[in-house]
């Protein structure tokens, strides 16, 4: 089986980048999960719990500053759960193009060392150059695709968490 530094090196240096893209994913990917974890319903840290907590300081105030209050906290919330999402979303969107700019540039490279060679044309090395060029695409792919899914993943836990606080303003109400 192929090393992963020889993976990335067979795909030049746009693979380089998609690898520290990996690495970010990962991080990304690993620190949201705590997060989430860390603040499930029914945890020390549960987001719900802490906005009914926040909301019983302003038990004695009228309406409408609770109200802006409770948004304010909703808010506040919001951003905390959303926090390098946007990062997550990036990913998955561009290291497909970045694998397909890999395999157009190999592909180049490939065709060059063609014309090169004229007739004398070696079918072996060709091949080889497609192939490495090609890897860039797979690459990106298999970075994409989990990106993508724990941004999904991520932002719905957010849409459920959101639910919860707004049927909670309702019963307050």
């Amino acid at each position: 089986m192929m090393k992963l530094i020889q993976f990335i090196n067979l795909g030049g240096p746009i693979n380089w980048v998609l690898a520290a893209l990996l690495c970010f994913c990962f991080c990304q990917c690993l620190e949201r999960a705590i997060y989430f974890f860390q603040t499930r319903k029914g945890s020390e840290r549960d987001v719900l719990a802490r906005l009914k907590k926040k909301m019983s300081d302003y038990e004695n105030v009228d309406e409408k500053e609770k109200t802006k209050r409770f948004n304010s906290e909703c808010s506040i919330l919001y951003y905390e759960m959303n926090r390098g999402l946007w990062f997550l979303n990036f990913i998955s969107s561009v290291a497909p193009s970045l694998g397909l700019l890999g395999t157009v540039t190999g592909l180049i490279g490939a065709f060059s060392k063609l014309s090169q060679a004229g007739a004398n044309v070696n079918i072996q090395e060709l091949s080889g150059g497609i192939w490495e060029a090609m890897l860039t695409t797979a690459f990106g792919m298999v970075i994409s695709i989990p990106s993508l899914l724990c941004y999904r993943t991520f932002k719905r836990i957010i849409e459920k968490r959101i639910l919860a606080m707004s049927l909670y303003e309702e019963g307050e109400s």
